[in-house]
């Protein structure tokens, strides 16, 4: 049986992280957290996540450098990235994917919805 997706959530909101890792852990996913940008480079170097629930807006660096770093770091590039933000103007839709997100999520997001989009992400990769 292989191990379950790694899922690094990356949120500076205490109560964001909470909630995104129960309801991904009750679903099956394990999970690791970061509250700023420079700990989500250091926990995706640590750990090599499946996906990356990346909010925008982090108090060092934003998420946009997070993504760009993941997309130019062997073994990390292959890992998937859902940009999850409240800002929501086009120009901040295609920020995220031209940093190299694979998807872009409008807070709050639904943990069905959620879910189901990683899901989505990780069965592109298998196949």
């Amino acid at each position: 049986m292989s191990e379950a997706p790694l899922v690094l959530i990356v949120d500076d909101a205490p109560d964001n992280r909470e909630a995104y890792e129960e309801y991904l852990r009750f679903r099956g996913f394990r999970t690791v957290e970061a509250a700023t940008g420079t700990e989500a480079i250091e926990m995706a170097r640590a750990h090599v996540p499946d996906v990356i629930l990346l909010d925008l807006r982090l108090p060092d660096i934003d998420g946009l450098v997070v993504s760009r770093y993941v997309r130019a770091s062997e073994p990390l590039r292959h890992s998937k990235i859902i940009a999850v933000s409240a800002a929501v103007f086009p120009s901040d839709v295609a920020d995220a994917l031209s940093s190299g997100c694979d998807l872009f999520l409008q807070k709050p997001c639904l943990p069905d919805a959620l879910v189901a989009e990683i899901e989505r992400l990780l069965e592109q990769t298998v196949t």
